[in-house]
């Protein structure tokens, strides 16, 4: 695991420097350059793999390729084989160098016999060709910024802003998307000029010019759900599968762990890894005081089944300068507050191992959210007349708030709200922070408000469309896995995790995996309501009975709670009179509104209120 960053067309060895020198979190163990007449490369090495002489960048035979990697390729001594059997030549035992090798026998093509997470730029000398890849799922990052022929890339976009002439201007459209999504959505960063490279895609710099091109697409692999059907055959494919990811994502010279959460994903992989391991598995699970957000009674009970070397800690609320430096570590607003708990994880665990894996994508694979459930009530309750939803709606909606927002009249409440719109926008739905009434509200700024006629759900809505399956459910599940997937959850677990040079694996998301997983038909996902049933009847004689029944928790923190309390400092810090109004984006009566009705227990606003705090955090660290 390390960080990449260089430029095209732009020589400035000082720059390559400070480029490095911001990301040096992501690999504290070594650093690198590489220098031509028309390309920079650098690196920062976290050593996981060939600990002696994998240090980048790495080159072929002659020199005249070279590439700078971020990440595991879990194929790399199949690849390795076949490459010498055509007469490739080694000086390393890396993953890396496979890649150098692989793209002398097949070019750009050579992303397509990876299997793993990367982002990578290579530098074909003959060709004065620059090739710059990421991942399928856009497990690692990769952002860049064009300007006039010129181009810089970074693992990190603080990275890119060593750049001096790199201007930080606000993308207000990206704000806009922001306020609803709680993160800023792939290609757009949330400077002007600044862009993320998409999962499945290769940027191509030559002559001047630039071209982006996509390998890969999930949605290429979601089917007709009548085109597989026998479940015990899909059952052992399925189980195969993942003992054959896991077994792969175990490859490590350095010490290994598994997060172990307490739910079926991570209980499936310290199963399947005990199967394989021949020594005690080191997991590691956070808690909470408030039993209703903590599982650690499960991680004790999965401890105890298998014998693992186990590590707890408990999470409380964080001083207002913990909090900064976490929200900090994303370069751009970023609001899931479950980046808190993984920050923990990651720093518990990072005392003990180097690799630690984490069941993320499983959700996504096997149809674990609650919101396909939803999605499927709400199918159902279109067909009750609209006018009895939206009385029952409104009589619903008079009644006091959850303090949590996690009971069943809030639950159904937003069930009902999904029901009265088009599926796909009711699914989007479901994650939103601030709907566009409610930005109606929110905004003061007169620019802003020209974005007030963009619904911000239409951006993932595109992604249905690129869906082609008459399984609805599947669908969501394509959506999810190119949307919150990869600009949430996997956003959050890199950044969180690397910021305690700690390297993270996700074995579900595996592509071979995940391309069987999405072609299922839904029905043996959620069937009925019970969401997993395929890989829970998978697992059900090798897990406890406690983690097969159990009610998911996720991983979120009593942020309801906290803000009534101890994280009552940071409304009077962020949201008060004085910080939104030097801000001028929003209208501080109505974010007064949205504080006293929380604090009053009249609605549970944490979620927005998080929203607005991490973007003042934002703008106040990188902007002023």
């Amino acid at each position: 695991m390390c960080g990449i960053c260089g430029t095209y067309g732009l020589i400035d060895k000082d720059l390559l420097k400070r480029m490095c020198g911001a990301i040096v979190h992501r690999g504290p163990d070594d650093e690198g350059h590489y220098v031509d007449s028309d390309v920079m490369l650098g690196m920062r090495r976290l050593k996981i793999i060939d600990l002696e002489t994998g240090n980048q960048p790495i080159y072929n035979e002659d020199r005249s390729i070279v590439i700078v990697f971020n990440g595991e390729i879990y194929n790399y001594k199949e690849n390795r084989r076949y490459l010498e059997e055509k007469g490739h030549h080694f000086y390393t035992n890396s993953d890396t160098e496979v890649i150098v090798h692989l793209y002398e026998e097949f070019g750009a093509g050579c992303v397509g016999r990876l299997r793993g997470m990367f982002a990578f730029a290579l530098w074909d000398k003959r060709k004065k060709r620059l090739l710059i890849a990421r991942d399928r799922l856009g497990i690692k990052p990769l952002y860049y910024h064009l300007d006039n022929g010129k181009l810089l890339f970074s693992s990190e976009l603080k990275s890119l802003l060593e750049y001096k002439e790199l201007r930080r201007e606000v993308n207000l459209n990206a704000v806009h998307d922001y306020l609803t999504f709680m993160c800023v959505p792939t290609p757009q960063t949330i400077f002007k000029d600044i862009y993320k490279l998409e999962p499945g895609c290769i940027l191509i710099c030559r002559n001047g010019e630039t071209k982006v091109e996509k390998f890969w697409d999930v949605s290429h692999f979601i089917q007709s759900s009548e085109n597989i059907s026998d479940e015990r055959e899909i059952s052992y494919k399925l189980s195969e599968l993942m003992k054959e990811s896991i077994r792969m994502h175990l490859i490590s010279d350095v010490p290994l762990g598994v997060f172990l959460s307490g739910g079926l994903d991570s209980a499936t992989i310290v199963a399947m890894a005990s199967e394989v391991m021949d020594r005690p598995i080191k997991t590691f699970s956070i808690g909470f005081e408030e039993k209703d957000y903590s599982e650690l009674d499960n991680t004790r009970i999965m401890a105890k089944r298998f014998n693992t070397d186990h590590h707890e800690f408990i999470v409380r609320p964080l001083s207002i300068e913990e909090i900064v430096n976490i929200i900090s570590t994303f370069d751009e607003p970023f609001a899931d507050s479950s980046a808190i708990p993984t920050h923990a994880v990651s720093k518990c665990a990072r005392k003990y191992v180097t690799v630690a894996l984490s069941g993320d994508g499983g959700d996504e694979l096997f149809g674990g959210y609650g919101n396909y459930r939803a999605d499927k009530i709400g199918i159902a309750l279109r067909n009750v007349p609209g006018f009895m939803r939206r009385g029952v709606r409104s009589i619903m909606g008079s009644l006091p708030a959850s303090s949590d927002g996690k009971s069943s009249l809030s639950k159904f409440m937003k069930i009902l709200d999904l029901s009265l719109m088009p599926p796909e926008k009711g699914h989007l739905y479901w994650l939103t922070a601030f709907s566009n009434e409610a930005k109606r509200q929110l905004y003061s700024n007169n620019i802003l408000h020209e974005y007030l006629d963009k619904d911000s759900l239409n951006f993932y809505g595109r992604y249905f469309d690129s869906c082609i399956s008459d399984d609805f459910i599947n669908k969501c599940i394509c959506v999810d896995i190119k949307g919150v997937l990869q600009n949430d959850y996997l956003t959050k677990i890199d950044r969180m995790s690397m910021a305690n040079s700690l390297e993270v694996r996700v074995p579900f998301l595996d592509h071979k995996l995940l391309e069987f997983a999405v072609s299922i038909s839904s029905k043996f996902k959620l069937k009925g309501f019970t969401t997993k049933y395929l890989l829970k009847k998978i697992m059900k004689d090798k897990l406890p009975g406690e983690i097969i029944n159990g009610k998911k928790k996720g991983f979120s923190i009593p942020l309801s709670k906290w803000f009534k309390e101890d994280f009552s400092i940071l409304i009077h810090e962020f949201l008060s009179e004085n910080a939104i109004k030097k801000r001028g984006y929003f209208n501080f009566n109505f974010v007064k509104h949205l504080v006293d009705n929380h604090l009053s227990g009249k609605q549970d606003n944490s979620k927005q209120l998080w929203t607005l705090i991490c973007y003042e955090i934002w703008h106040r660290r990188f902007v002023g």
